[in-house]
């Protein structure tokens, strides 16, 4: 992951229920492309992956979901290739959250005109440790 921060920008984030959400920007490298000069399906996944748990941060305090929790299942579906040196947009948002599991969803949108490049469904588990009881 550390090769795609320096790429990775919040650009907005809103705690409002029913669905907080965070959006992210990212801009292509030619170091995360395939053979074909495109995301890697693998980048694009794990991008996806980060900045969908980054939007629990909205919701998280001591004992609940605090540690960001781990991945149950990742869905990644991809539309379009995303070539290198596109600037691309990604919204994620927080479907339902509760003590122990959440759904979180992601698209990746081209930031010039909107287009939809890929989206994903992920659902997560909370491993916090019980707060202590002082």
């Amino acid at each position: 992951m550390s090769s795609l921060m320096p790429n990775l920008k919040v650009v907005d984030a809103s705690s409002s229920l029913p669905h907080p959400k965070v959006t992210f920007s990212f801009t292509v490298d030619n170091k995360h492309t395939n053979g074909f000069g495109n995301l890697h399906g693998g980048c694009s996944a794990s991008l996806l992956d980060f900045c969908t748990s980054m939007a629990l941060v909205l919701v998280s305090k001591p004992g609940f979901w605090q540690t960001m929790g781990v991945s149950r299942t990742l869905n990644t579906t991809y539309m379009r290739p995303v070539p290198a040196g596109m600037e691309v947009l990604m919204e994620c948002e927080i479907l339902q959250v509760g003590k122990r599991l959440c759904a979180l969803r992601g698209t990746m949108r081209r930031k010039s005109d909107g287009e939809l490049l890929c989206i994903c469904e992920h659902n997560k588990a909370n491993v916090d440790p019980e707060p202590s009881k002082l």
